[in-house]
This record gives C-alpha cells, sequence and structure tokens, in this order.
C-alpha cells in the first residue's frame, strides 16, 4: 500500500509503543524487513492518540490537518487496511 499510495501522499509510520531501546527496535526491524520510518519514543505518540493500553496493532488514518480521519484497533486485517485506505486516499 505504501507504494501504491505514495503518489497521493501516504506516509507510513510505525511506532514503538513500549519504548525499548534502539538496539531492540533495530533488531525487530531488520528481523522484519520493516520499510517504514519507526518512531523511538512511541509510548508518548499512543498516549496521546488514546491508544488503549497500547493495542497493536493499531492504524490511525491521519489527515494532512493533523485530525484522526479513522482507526482500526488491533485487528491487523490487511484487506480492511487496504479498503479504508483507498477510500481516504479517494476522498481527499
Amino acid at each position: 500500500m505504501v507504494e501504491e499510495y505514495k503518489k497521493d501522499g501516504l506516509v507510513v509510520l510505525a511506532v514503538n509503543a513500549w519504548d525499548e531501546d534502539k538496539e531492540i527496535l533495530q533488531q525487530y526491524v531488520d528481523q522484519n524487513k520493516f520499510q517504514q520510518r519507526v518512531l523511538l519514543n512511541g509510548g508518548e505518540v499512543s498516549d496521546r492518540y488514546g491508544i488503549p493500553n497500547k493495542t497493536v496493532p493499531t492504524v490511525l488514518w491521519i489527515d494532512r490537518k493533523g485530525t484522526v480521519v479513522d482507526t482500526d484497533l488491533g485487528s491487523g486485517n490487511v484487506r480492511r487496511l487496504e479498503q479504508k485506505t483507498a477510500k481516504l486516499v479517494a476522498l481527499r
């Protein structure tokens, strides 16, 4: 999805909700072949956006104004994520 919607301005960030050490996080990123940027102090981000109990995975769709326009808490359902992304990109 990142490549498909890059031209539309889609940016994907991963958030380290548990604030693990950089070295531990780097191992996880390497093992899982993450392509996106990862925020190191994600606990603060989780708190700021009201993510309950640091539910993982949580996806927030945030528009260019910084407003959360949709959420997906804990499902990780790729098809649903693709559908929501396509819908929101079409609305811009």
